[in-house]
């Protein structure tokens, strides 16, 4: 019988080993830093935008000067220049005149606002026409309106997203720190596994965890590094076990995490280093049988053996940590709220995960539909959007039941 943790102590347990931990900095070229986390707080060296400029295709005024005016009583200005893209107009708007300004352009001196070139006549007689009163500031932004020079904008922690990259060009940063990639090793174990490009004859099955798991590091920014198939005796599984260790920041061992007499898994982690395995067991279904060790300060994770199983615990135990120890501040995880299409039954004293499709009902509300699914039957998780929690001590829930859905 295995002691089992709660999720909850499991989590606890396994951010006071590997919370802490930090993977070191390097410096990268912005345009390589795309999901990288920031490894330093970002200050703006500059006023965004550098100077006051035009939101509109239009004519920069002074916005007094239409004041009152209308499509009947239209304000006449008199055009005095161009304003061109990356150029300083060498000019000034004096009273009663204008100027053309593309989107974009610099706010020429004198000026205070753009009327839009919709609501502008040009007559041919020398004079644009107003039709429409605007307010100082009208279609501008003005300098640092964006970010103030000295400003926090970044802070450590933040995953690079498109925008923030956009912010750091912006920002004039061509290289940021960032901390490097978590490289984890992955161990498929089992004498019944063969690669995926083998035949599925007799009793043999292909291993799907070594590739399921790759693309889930690879989700959160993670490198995996894969070692292939070790068969289920002692000696072959400690070593590539020590040779992961030597080479990576943390291993995932999947298969021969359970009690059954040839798995081995427990007891190899435990012998690798100290202060070894510190977890064998979470009140969970699937993947009740998980192991977590620290060995020498590096994680170390036994997961179950069935794809299914393996890509839930890997997901709600494993990936949260590793997410923490590449610096991120949150662990990124995209929710929606929906509504359960029908019953599930759970009475297991376990906490639950359920795959769910989401659909939308007929009065426009998001339904989450259960997929029914077995811990070996990783195909079916296709067919899910994302998975709802039935606590340890709830009996189900119940059709029309409000849930949280975690997004894959």
């Amino acid at each position: 019988m295995l002691a089992v943790a709660s999720p909850e102590d499991a989590l606890k347990m396994i951010d006071e080993h590997f919370g802490a931990i930090r993977t070191a900095a390097e410096e990268l070229p912005i345009y390589d830093a795309y999901g990288r986390v920031l490894a330093e707080d970002i200050h703006s060296r500059e006023d965004v935008p550098a100077f006051d400029r035009s939101t509109m295709d239009g004519y920069a005024v002074n916005a007094s000067d239409t004041f009152g005016a209308s499509e009947t009583l239209m304000a006449m200005l008199k055009p005095v220049g161009t304003v061109h893209m990356g150029e300083t107009p060498d000019f000034t708007i004096g009273k009663g005149e204008c100027a053309y300004i593309p989107t974009g352009g610099r706010l020429p001196e004198g000026s205070n606002g753009v009327v839009m070139v919709e609501y502008t006549e040009d007559f041919g007689d020398g004079y644009i026409y107003a039709q429409s009163s605007i307010a100082p500031g009208a279609n501008v932004i003005y300098r640092g309106d964006d970010v103030k020079e000295g400003a926090l904008l970044l802070k450590t922690g933040t995953v690079i997203r498109p925008q923030e990259m956009g912010a750091l060009a912006a920002m004039g940063y061509p290289k940021v720190k960032v901390f490097q990639r978590l490289k984890v090793g992955i161990l498929s174990t089992g004498d019944e596994l063969v690669d995926v490009d083998a035949p599925q004859t007799g009793s043999v099955v292909r291993d799907v965890n070594t590739y399921a798991l790759s693309a889930g590091l690879c989700a959160i920014g993670a490198e995996p590094v894969r070692y292939g198939i070790t068969k289920d005796d002692h000696a072959s599984l400690t070593a590539a076990l020590h040779k992961a260790l030597s080479e990576c920041d943390a291993v995932l061992i999947s298969g021969g995490s359970s009690v059954g007499t040839a798995d081995m898994t427990h007891r190899i982690i435990d012998e690798a280093g100290k202060p070894g395995v510190f977890l064998h067991g979470v009140a969970v279904k699937p993947g009740k049988p998980t192991i977590a060790g620290d060995i020498n300060g590096k994680p170390v994770f036994g997961l179950p053996g069935h794809p299914v199983s393996a890509y839930f615990i890997y997901r709600i135990f494993v990936a949260p940590v590793f997410q923490k120890m590449m610096g991120q501040l949150t662990e990124q995880r995209r929710e929606i709220a929906a509504t359960m299409s029908r019953n599930v039954p759970s009475n297991h004293g376990r906490q639950e995960y359920i795959p769910v499709s989401l659909t939308v009902g007929e009065d426009g509300s998001t339904l989450a539909a259960p997929v029914a699914t077995k811990s070996g039957l990783i195909t079916t998780l296709c067919r899910a959007d994302g998975f709802v929690c039935i606590k340890r001590d709830a009996e189900g829930l119940r059709r029309g039941e409000a849930v949280t859905v975690i997004l894959f």
